[in-house]
């Protein structure tokens, strides 16, 4: 079975005339790319250096765009056979549903309380991709949890009551949120993380 080898996103002027030309919102390109409030669409289509469109969601785009809606109920069916457990409205009807109200979602790891307010999938990739940075540095145990406020898009940290919590501790925590947390506050300060890799998940 042939994959997809050699691949070149499509540039930010190609993903901005797609949009011009279906006449969509920012909200309705970012639904249309299968995104969560963690990635905005704009990043895609402007700035100094916008982001590429992973060949995953581009094929999602692709695919939304090809498919009548049973050809995507059909993928959608195929995907929950498959094991995947996930929502789906189609919004393009106008007496669709609203939306349900968006539920917190938490887990421990390296006995950290890690917590999204709003469920966001990103959000708790970058909350898990701290807590392993905090683990390699032998820091996990001074941290009780890391809550990313989804309304406010900022994660705040709440430290254990530990006698070995030092200013060089503190420093690797702060560094190991600096690595992954796009939005967090620190010691009364907000700071601007490294932003992870997209996920196409």
């Amino acid at each position: 079975m042939k994959t997809i080898q050699n691949y070149v996103a499509p540039d930010a002027q190609s993903m901005r005339r797609l949009q011009d030309r279906l006449g969509y919102s920012d909200a309705r390109m970012a639904e249309l790319a299968g995104l969560d409030a963690a990635i905005p669409w704009h990043s895609f289509i402007g700035g100094a250096e916008p982001r590429s469109l992973g060949r995953q969601r581009l094929f999602f785009v692709a695919a939304r765009l090809t498919l009548d809606e049973a050809q995507w109920q059909r993928v959608l069916a195929a995907m929950h056979d498959l094991g995947a457990r996930f929502d789906y409205q189609d919004t393009r009807h106008p007496d669709a549903l609203p939306a349900p109200e968006p539920v917190a979602d938490e887990e421990r790891k390296f006995g950290m309380l890690l917590v999204s307010r709003n469920g966001s999938f990103h959000e708790m990739e970058q909350l898990r991709e701290f807590a392993h940075f905090a683990h390699e540095a032998d820091v996990s145990r001074y941290v009780h949890s890391a809550f990313y406020d989804s309304d406010i898009d900022l994660c705040r940290f709440s430290f254990a009551d530990h006698d070995g919590l030092d200013d060089s501790s503190r420093d690797r925590i702060f560094d190991a949120a600096r690595k992954t947390i796009t939005r967090f506050e620190f010691d009364g300060r907000i700071y601007q993380g490294g932003i992870p890799p997209e996920s196409d998940g």
